[in-house]
């Protein structure tokens, strides 16, 4: 027999309904990502995420086939792979160092949203660090970034002589990721954040500087 996909809400006086028809899926993970950060991962299960949203199980599993799925799901949208999104579209016929800082601007940001500050509290939380996710999502932007830096290296825009395209791009993610784990979690102060922005900006700036100093 079907699972029926109908949405079954649970409303309190005066309450609107919580997931919409179309944002399901979309609330699912919201909710999920939110139970996952205040309970941790092992403490958080599928009949608490349906019940928070006001779905039945069967329509959750409609959505997602196991806990897992939806976890993995939070990974690709607020993950590390957000420094893979960040390029996309960038002009990479600029000047280096405009790129490097407008990278660095855009992964900041993106990690700088009260999921994503959830999201580095679940890992913190959960010990998730090692994650294959995670390191998959670290590895691809560095192979992204090296790719632009061998090319600039090759047009002597950014130099040679202080490693190779792949150890710059793991110099220039490497502090912005420390910054998020450090400073960019659910219960970071405005002051907090500020700070990591302002670090990571700096560092942005000083390595603009480092790979191009010299060149004509």
């Amino acid at each position: 027999m079907a699972v029926s996909t109908t949405v079954r809400r649970r409303r309190g006086p005066g309450r609107p309904p919580k997931a919409e028809a179309g944002d399901t899926k979309a609330a699912l993970i919201g909710v999920a990502l939110k139970l996952f950060a205040l309970h941790g991962y092992a403490g958080t299960s599928i009949r608490a995420i349906a019940r928070e949203v006001g779905l039945s199980e069967s329509v959750l599993y409609a959505h997602f086939d196991s806990k897992r799925a939806i976890y993995d799901e939070t990974m690709k949208l607020i993950g590390p792979q957000v420094t893979v999104t960040a390029l996309d579209g960038a002009d990479f016929a600029a000047d280096p160092g405009e790129f490097v800082r407008m990278f660095a601007d855009r992964v900041i940001a993106a990690w700088d949203t009260p999921q994503a500050r959830q999201v580095i509290s679940l890992i913190s939380r959960d010990g998730l660090v090692h994650e294959t996710i995670l390191t998959e999502g670290m590895e691809r932007a560095i192979g992204r970034l090296s790719v632009i830096f061998e090319r600039w290296m090759e047009e002597r825009k950014m130099r040679c002589d202080l490693g190779s395209a792949e150890d710059l791009a793991y110099a220039l993610l490497s502090p912005i990721a420390h910054a998020r784990l450090l400073w960019l979690h659910g219960g970071a102060t405005d002051e907090r954040r500020k700070a990591a922005r302002e670090r990571v900006v700096r560092h942005a700036d000083l390595f603009a500087k480092a790979v191009t100093l010299g060149l004509p």
